[in-house]
């Protein structure tokens, strides 16, 4: 599956307080700044960007990855500020099927923003694009996104044990495999 082939250009999408859009360099601020929170980047493989040319590169890279076919990241943007307040993407595994996968700056938790992010991105991977499951590896501790994954209906699937090992720290971490299947989404 080649994302960018199928949009010709990235896709927008709005919601009643978000908006989901392409990362832009001037992005790279916040970005930064929400990923200087490490309740933020507590449960991912990485630390986030640690100086601000990191965060544009991570920026460029992401953005490289939509062009590349590989990945569509879009930027959570505060649809009042249009400031990013997170990002949430698809990754190909195969053509009918792809990996979910998020952040959200602690400002915004507990207050649905993701649940808004995640349910128009599920109706974009299954809807617009036809895959048939959608897919998320959560770390065992991660217990607020176990629940927003149950509230999609996705099923636990597995236990894989030390599968994902930190890219700063080396520490291998027990993940869940949780999936959506195309047919048990609601939208």
């Amino acid at each position: 599956m080649n994302f960018a082939a199928i949009f010709h250009s990235f896709p927008e999408i709005e919601t009643k307080r978000i908006r989901l859009r392409k990362l832009r360099s001037e992005d790279a601020p916040e970005l930064l700044n929400y990923y200087s929170n490490e309740n933020v980047y507590r449960y991912l493989d990485w630390n986030g960007p640690e100086t601000l040319e990191d965060s544009y590169k991570v920026i460029e890279f992401w953005n490289k990855g939509y062009h590349d076919g590989w990945l569509i990241r879009f930027a959570i943007a505060d649809k009042e500020t249009d400031t990013i307040i997170g990002t949430i993407f698809l990754t190909e595994i195969e053509d009918v099927r792809a990996e979910v996968g998020y952040e959200l700056s602690e400002t915004y938790w507990r207050r649905g923003i993701m649940s808004e992010a995640l349910q128009e991105v599920l109706a974009l991977g299954f809807n617009q694009l036809g895959l048939v499951r959608i897919q998320a590896f959560v770390s065992d501790e991660n217990m607020g996104s176990k629940e927003m994954l149950n509230k999609f209906n996705f099923k636990e699937e597995g236990y894989l044990r030390q599968y994902e090992c930190h890219s700063v720290t080396n520490e291998c971490r027990d993940m869940w495999v949780y999936s959506l299947l195309r047919s048990e989404f609601q939208k």
